[in-house]
């Protein structure tokens, strides 16, 4: 199993440039973009908030939210010296979580698992989306944030390629399963008119 590590870049897979929006591809398939990272004046601090599964994503329902986000806090950490701390803010509605507040407190423990800290919970203000939360955090360089954010993303990867793997076999076997179900479901062939 390959757990190779997402690709980002920049717009029309130039290199990324610090401020820019982040494309996320797995191999050659586009999974997903980043909103623009804002970045303060002195370089030191960015933000990571808006990320959109592409829509092949989408279709294929495939878990990428967590991945995405500790690849790209790995991403900036490894290829921009001057950020320091990343801040993150977690918003976005996930399908299967009715229950916004357990959906906040798995947001929480997985920010505080990479190393994140002062971690805040606040109720979105849109009225639309009444009972979810904005989950926020900041992300420091030190080593054992280091360590602690590399563990997860490997962990994380593993997760996503078993997952891929596992929808590659279960739509092979769909695709066998329809062809065996057409075979038997062809009606009789006519009989014989001299018998």
């Amino acid at each position: 199993m390959s757990t190779a590590k997402l690709r980002i870049t920049g717009p029309e897979s130039s290199p990324y440039v610090l401020g820019a929006p982040m494309y996320l591809f797995d191999g050659s398939t586009h999974i997903g973009i980043l909103d623009p990272v804002p970045v303060n004046r002195e370089g030191t601090e960015v933000h990571i908030e808006h990320f959109t599964p592409s829509i092949l994503v989408s279709q294929q329902k495939l878990e990428i939210s967590k991945l995405a986000l500790v690849e790209m806090v790995m991403f900036v950490a490894e290829n921009f010296t001057s950020v320091q701390a990343i801040s993150l803010s977690l918003s976005r509605q996930v399908e299967g979580y009715g229950d916004g507040m357990r959906l906040a407190g798995a947001r929480s423990a997985f920010l505080q698992s990479i190393g994140a800290g002062h971690i805040m919970i606040t109720p979105k203000p849109d009225a639309e989306h009444m009972g979810h939360f904005v989950v926020a955090g900041l992300w420091e360089y030190n080593p054992t944030n280091l360590a602690a954010l590399a563990a997860v993303l490997e962990a994380e990867r593993q997760a996503y390629y078993r997952g891929r793997e596992a929808a590659a076999a279960q739509a092979k076997l769909s695709r066998s399963d329809s062809w065996v179900r057409r075979l038997f479901s062809r009606p009789p062939p006519p009989a014989d008119a001299n018998e």
